[in-house]
């Protein structure tokens, strides 16, 4: 469904992006410990906050996600508490393009995420032909939810 223009276009960013010069051994490093921060939202936005000092690019990036544990913790949430995994995502959820999110039973770890979603404002410009619409999109499996529920009953 892509117009002549688009695929040439698309073409041409592949060239430029092939001609740039690789990351170097530093860059690939900072980028492999922030992928590695699994840790409490707190905590993971200190370590986050470390990196930025040699990866600036992420600096507006932590300083949202601390705006963002600030608006959780005066809304009653315990983000001492709550996980942050910085590759969460990356590769099951693509097409998200902001914050995402994911919930885990405690108590069945095996199994896979009670419910999962996040913001994919992209998405919505690119079906909208530009046309921009704030989105956030979730999946809730509640087959889990009634086996675990019907597990606490026991």
């Amino acid at each position: 469904l892509r117009s002549a223009a688009e695929i040439q276009s698309r073409i041409q960013a592949l060239r430029e992006d092939a001609a740039c010069a690789p990351l170097g051994a530093g860059q690939v490093e900072l980028i492999q410990a922030l992928l590695d921060i699994r840790e409490t939202m707190h905590n993971a936005i200190s370590q986050l906050r470390d990196i930025a000092v040699d990866l600036p690019a992420i600096s507006d990036a932590v300083d949202r996600l601390a705006l963002r544990e600030k608006a959780l913790t005066e809304r009653g949430v315990d983000t001492e508490n709550l996980m942050f995994e910085a590759s969460f995502g990356r590769v099951s959820m693509e097409y998200y393009d902001g914050f995402v999110f994911g919930f885990r039973a405690d108590a069945r770890p095996e199994w896979p995420m009670i419910a999962s979603g996040g913001r994919y404002d992209a998405l919505t410009k690119r079906l909208g032909e530009g046309g921009e619409i704030p989105a956030v999109g979730g999946v809730m499996r509640p087959g889990l939810m009634l086996e675990l529920e019907g597990a606490n009953d026991h």
